[in-house]
């Protein structure tokens, strides 16, 4: 399978239809939080749960998903007990990001996110502080681009330690 461009809606109503619990992060959370730009793939962070890592992988499969590295079918062993899975899917790339440490886990990104709905859906989209800081962590050109355009908009922005990034701990 091919990638496609991202279709947000088609893979939020997937996750939704299983009752998948997670957060928007990412490019489309970007958007969200009033930046735009033109992103490649769509990024849920889980909770490190099993039960919701299988609701995850069945709408990950309601999508013909497969793993992005090799086209291998979509099985347990692909997501549970693992931090990230990222897929081919009919609705576009698709990247699980799974637990996560403070203040970038999933406890703490779903109690600050915000709620969104799209194609009549609604679900959890990550707040201005967790973009913050995920795009702090990533650390990449764009990722540094896109906190320029955070601030150009919010103006200063949270900024919160991040353990390993911050901090020796």
């Amino acid at each position: 399978m091919d990638a496609l461009d991202p279709d947000l809606d088609v893979a939020v109503a997937a996750m939704v239809a299983e009752d998948a619990r997670f957060v928007l992060i990412g490019g489309f959370a970007l958007t969200a939080n009033g930046y735009v730009r033109a992103t490649e793939d769509i990024d849920f962070l889980a909770p490190d749960d099993i039960d919701n890592d299988r609701r995850v992988l069945a709408a990950l499969l309601e999508l013909d998903g497969v793993r992005y590295r090799d086209d291998a079918p979509l099985c347990d062993e692909h997501l549970l007990d693992k931090t990230h899975l990222r897929t081919k899917t009919r609705a576009g790339v698709i990247d699980i990001l799974r637990g996560g440490l403070p203040p970038l886990d999933y406890a703490t990104v779903e109690k600050r996110a915000m709620r969104a709905e799209y194609g009549g859906v609604e679900f959890l989209v990550a707040g201005l502080s967790s973009i913050v800081g995920f795009k702090r962590l990533a650390d990449r050109p764009r990722d540094r681009n896109d906190l320029i355009g955070l601030a150009e908009i919010h103006g200063e922005l949270p900024v919160e330690s991040i353990p390993g990034l911050d901090t020796d701990t």
